[in-house]
């Protein structure tokens, strides 16, 4: 009896740890509220992978702060009111590893992906995602895949992402962060965070206040004051310009922040999905 109750005690202080856990992460009760579609039944088919083939540059506590963010992208994609087509790929080595072994991932509507981009998408389809492109994006189109680089590498591989893309002749692009945001420091931004604008993105289709909704306050944020016109957006091919720090801006792993999955269900239900 006395061990009965025992183990009733330390399993109501594990829930309890748990859920201070998922309200330190931002997701508080909604876990248990939210039932939301699944890929297969969202009506926006935007594709976003995350392309992990630099596993081996990584030491092992930054392959878990990548598959931290990589969780983090789940949490945010499952929240949208039409989730956009993620997709995980290179995935294996000591990242896969570390994913497969957390229990709770066993379940998650991801598309996960051995093969590297090359091998899943025609080159004419992808868009790299990085700060070094001259590209602005502008607008998400379900003809592309929109990769971010998932290397968690505090600025020691800079630009590499940049140079992947240019070596493999894919169209690149960089996040329209100058167009719209005046920023005190610089634009770093984690795996998580550059998906989470996407997400935001492909459910109101404004630029501006993904960027609020996401980035975090302390890298001191203001709004752009409009040059002289608009700010045209634009790039290399049209509307696949850029898009921002996918690889390189996922250097700061230690200063993810939680997603913001509340605010992505509110901004979905306030507005059309016009880009899906």
């Amino acid at each position: 009896l006395e061990h009965r109750k025992r183990k009733r005690i330390e399993e109501k202080q594990r829930k309890k740890e748990k859920r201070a856990a998922l309200r330190e992460a931002g997701l508080g009760t909604a876990l248990k509220r939210f039932r939301g579609k699944t890929m297969d039944q969202s009506s926006c088919k935007i594709r976003v992978a995350v392309d992990v083939s630099f596993d081996h540059l990584m030491s092992e506590k930054d392959c878990r702060r990548t598959v931290q963010q990589l969780n983090w992208c789940y949490s945010a994609n499952r929240r949208l009111p039409e989730p956009m087509q993620l997709y995980i790929t290179s995935f294996q080595g000591t990242c896969r590893k570390i994913y497969d072994g957390i229990e709770s991932n066993k379940n998650h509507d991801i598309f996960l992906k051995t093969e590297h981009i090359s091998e899943l998408f025609q080159p004419s389809e992808i868009v790299y995602l990085t700060a070094e492109s001259d590209n602005v994006l502008s607008e998400l189109e379900e003809s592309k895949v929109y990769v971010i680089g998932g290397l968690v590498d505090h600025n020691s591989h800079k630009g590499l992402c940049y140079e992947q893309a240019v070596k493999n002749g894919y169209r690149h692009a960089r996040l329209p962060i100058d167009e719209f945001v005046e920023m005190k420091t610089r634009k770093v931004l984690t795996i998580n965070h550059v998906f989470e604008i996407l997400a935001h993105f492909s459910a109101h289709g404004d630029w501006e206040k993904a960027f609020f909704s996401v980035m975090p306050a302390r890298k001191g944020m203001s709004k752009k004051t409009c040059a002289e016109g608009d700010t045209g957006l634009s790039g290399e091919g049209g509307s696949q310009s850029a898009s921002e720090d996918g690889a390189e801006e996922a250097d700061e792993g230690d200063e993810t922040d939680c997603p913001s999955t509340k605010r992505l269900h509110e901004d979905g239900d306030a507005s059309s999905t016009e880009n899906q």
